[in-house]
């Protein structure tokens, strides 16, 4: 017969609403404690310490959605579970409306998710400034998550309409798209997840973006979902997309320090390129999550971001961004 702690454990695994965390992506972690300390010091419920890594209190979080707003490398993902196509309400508002634990949880690809079908959707919200999931901050990280939606949508030449409002109930509007209430009451999770994605239009696509739960993420979830809309516009080489990229002036020395500390390893070397060329440091800018750990950590101060990035760079695969001459110092790999 389970004793109290099996049945406690049993508990806080089902309702634990902590954000899902990747230890290999986080910058405290790959760089150094001092580096990073931005979920820590936003979290208003001090649930999030640091020590080797992040450590999160399943007891004390709330799932605010808080500490990944502010994660620059995405080391920190929620766990969600809604149906594309119908609006939201957070756990203080009452109504049939399908609900999060709270709308700071929501990114950018859930955003383009939930907008998907109709192109508008209704995020209702309780009083966040007596909340006891949140505070009123989630509000404007859920703003910016609406602002990075409108641009990834924008490359399809589309506006789309998100409704944030602050209410007391909040019925279902419409049901899921291309879910009948058999379906919903019947299908299993992921039956009902992928008949969703198979009945949507006009931008059925964007509901194709990946919920890979099972196995392992070789990127952030976020990351992939938001290239994957960009690659759905089928855009020009020459189209302006919402991205930022490293640009690396004169005088990097080749170090090893930006392929460390690069959460997703977008960064390599190779100091045995074609012969009679010196060596190379390469990006692999679908891979880049714009989270400044190469800017910072530089001992040479030769890397920048730049926001001006087309089409045909962000989904051209590796490329070279800095190449030293052969009898340039610092070329020798033995000195690296």
């Amino acid at each position: 017969m389970p004793g109290l702690e099996d049945l406690l454990n049993f508990v806080l695994k089902a309702t634990n609403v902590a954000p899902a965390y990747s230890a290999e992506r986080c910058i405290a972690v790959t760089q150094s404690s001092t580096a990073c300390h931005a979920c820590v010091a936003v979290c208003p419920h001090e649930a999030v310490r640091l020590g080797r890594q992040v450590e999160i209190d399943e007891v004390d979080c709330t799932g605010c959605g808080l500490c990944v707003q502010v994660c620059p490398s995405q080391a920190l993902e929620p766990k969600l579970s809604y149906q594309p196509g119908a609006s939201v309400r957070c756990s203080q508002v009452e109504g049939t409306a399908q609900s999060v634990v709270c709308l700071g949880r929501l990114q950018a690809g859930d955003v383009v998710r939930l907008v998907a079908r109709h192109g508008d959707v209704t995020l209702a919200h309780g009083d966040c400034a007596d909340c006891p999931v949140g505070v009123p901050q989630v509000l404007e990280g859920l703003a910016r998550a609406i602002a990075e939606a409108e641009a990834l949508v924008a490359v399809h030449g589309r506006t789309i309409e998100v409704r944030v409002e602050q209410r007391e109930q909040l019925d279902q509007d419409r049901p899921p798209a291309g879910l009948s209430r058999r379906a919903l009451l019947t299908g299993g999770l992921r039956n009902v997840r992928r008949s969703a994605a198979e009945a949507l239009a006009p931008l059925e696509g964007m509901l194709r973006l990946k919920d890979e739960e099972d196995g392992p993420r070789p990127l952030p979830r976020e990351l992939a979902r938001r290239y994957r809309v960009l690659e759905l516009a089928a855009p020009s080489p020459e189209t302006p997309v919402p991205w930022r990229l490293p640009r690396i002036d004169d005088g990097c020395i080749l170090c090893p320090v930006c392929t460390r500390v690069c959460p997703t390893g977008a960064f390599s070397r190779d100091f045995e390129p074609e012969q009679g060329e010196g060596p190379v440091l390469r990006l692999d800018p679908e891979r880049c999550l714009d989270c400044d750990a190469c800017v910072r950590a530089c001992p040479v101060k030769v890397i920048r971001m730049d926001d001006d990035v087309r089409w045909g760079e962000l989904s051209g695969g590796t490329t070279e961004v800095y190449r030293k001459a052969p009898d340039e110092p610092g070329s020798d790999p033995a000195y690296h």
